[in-house]
């Protein structure tokens, strides 16, 4: 009798041990379980955000005033002037045109605001005599700013930021320079302007890649 009681106390023992130990391990994986899920959570809300701030550093900037409606605006200033060179540009936080264009004497700049289209600076200087013979930008014969963009977003990844369209001294042609943005890097695209040729790709301002 004494034996079997003995026998079912040892054995009751025995089990309260064995969920203990089982309790124990439940809680120890439940813990384990919850703090993988918390680290993959944070992983995943910090790739949210970093992908969130790349998105908002690529918003593509909505440009108000087109390239015609600047140079109607220089061609109020500088009526009958040759266009020497066009940039589009951003300047304390806006974006500004910078139109150059000279005559038989003189070389002539206005700034204008994309957004609003307020002349914001301009001023006239001598021509050098070894700038009297220089060529003008053939505006008819070039590609757009929009089809210039496209062009260098296909050869660099990102959001084009700032143009330049302008004659080279050495050959005589138009090239556009964009730069284009991927949020961290910098590249800027040199596009034949006539022929849409990619001349030229220089990566963060400072490796060439031809």
């Amino acid at each position: 009798m004494c034996m079997n009681k003995l026998t079912k106390l040892t054995a009751g023992a025995a089990l309260i041990g064995a969920l203990a130990v089982g309790t124990v391990a439940c809680s120890n994986n439940d813990h384990s379980e919850s703090t993988q899920s918390s680290k993959v959570e944070k992983s995943k809300k910090n790739t949210k955000k970093a992908v969130k701030q790349n998105e908002t550093k690529l918003k593509r900037t909505k440009i108000d005033l087109s390239q015609s409606e600047a140079l109607n605006k220089f061609n109020e200033k500088y009526p009958n002037k040759k266009i020497k060179s066009i940039d589009l540009k951003q300047e304390n936080g806006t974006y500004v045109y910078e139109i150059d264009g000279f005559d038989k004497t003189n070389e002539y700049t206005a700034t204008i605001n994309a957004d609003t289209g307020k002349l914001l600076h301009s001023h006239s200087e001598k021509l050098d005599l070894d700038d009297r013979h220089q060529k003008a930008l053939d505006l008819d014969s070039v590609i757009s700013r929009d089809e210039a963009t496209k062009i260098a977003e296909k050869h660099a990844n990102g959001v084009s930021k700032e143009w330049n369209l302008e004659l080279d001294e050495d050959d005589g042609k138009a090239y556009w320079d964009v730069e284009v943005s991927d949020g961290t890097k910098s590249t800027e695209v040199k596009i034949n302007a006539t022929s849409k040729d990619v001349v030229r790709t220089d990566r963060d301002h400072g490796d060439d890649n031809d």
